[in-house]
């Protein structure tokens, strides 16, 4: 075969679209946390040697609005925006607007492995109705029931971290719907970087997987306490 017949491809690419809580009560500690463990991910996923494809990265923040601080990219040689914390949490425009992304080809390549969606709130979301908030059904809310059902976005792995005592881990456990995977506790901001830890190590997991795609494969939860582990 000849050099011109070789054809080099592309490698696959593995997203992470991480969904930041950047509302008021974020502020301070909690945010500038969030800043540190999100930039050390990003480093330790530029030195991961020897994987099947690629990682690509993403950061959509909520608080007041909804803005995609960082598009999804390459990991490589891209350099995050500080996220700001003010305003309240429109958590389900948040999912609306992950989930278009996902649907749509020419932000996530049709030879992308299945997303990883990783959720960070301290507080609950804003932007659903008081039926659904007092009741806990959140699976009749439809931020979440389009979420789940996209024809990409259902297939996607969800992780989600809830922060303190007023996180909605009720909310957080319909989020990730999947009873192979925990919702994760912190009980402050310290608890942040540890989380990231595990989501990097989780999504490395994946990737050097025989399947990437299988999206029930978790890293062990290493040096997590067990009240930080929420099934």
């Amino acid at each position: 075969m000849g050099l011109n017949s070789y054809v080099s491809k592309e490698p696959r690419a593995l997203p992470i679209f991480v969904l930041a809580d950047a509302s008021g009560s974020m502020r301070g500690e909690k945010i500038n946390e969030l800043n540190l463990a999100l930039r050390e991910m990003l480093n330790a996923l530029n030195n991961v040697e020897d994987i099947r494809g690629k990682f690509q990265l993403c950061v959509i923040s909520f608080g007041g609005d909804v803005k995609v601080v960082q598009p999804l990219a390459d990991v490589e040689g891209m350099m995050l925006p500080e996220l700001t914390a003010s305003g309240n949490t429109p958590m389900g425009e948040a999912f609306e607007v992950v989930k278009e992304m996902i649907e749509d080809r020419e932000i996530v390549s049709s030879r992308a492995y299945a997303p990883t969606i990783v959720l960070i709130s301290d507080g609950i979301p804003t932007d659903c109705s008081e039926e659904i908030y007092n009741n806990k059904k959140y699976d009749s809310w439809d931020a979440l029931i389009d979420l789940h059902n996209g024809e990409r976005s259902s297939k996607s792995q969800r992780l989600a971290l809830g922060i303190g005592a007023d996180a909605d881990y009720t909310m957080l456990k319909e989020y990730i719907n999947n009873p192979e995977i925990p919702v994760i506790k912190a009980n402050d901001a310290t608890g942040i970087t540890k989380f990231f830890k595990w989501v990097t190590m989780s999504t490395v997991a994946r990737m050097n997987s025989v399947n990437p795609n299988v999206t029930s494969i978790v890293a062990s939860t290493f040096d997590m306490d067990e009240e930080d582990i929420l099934i």
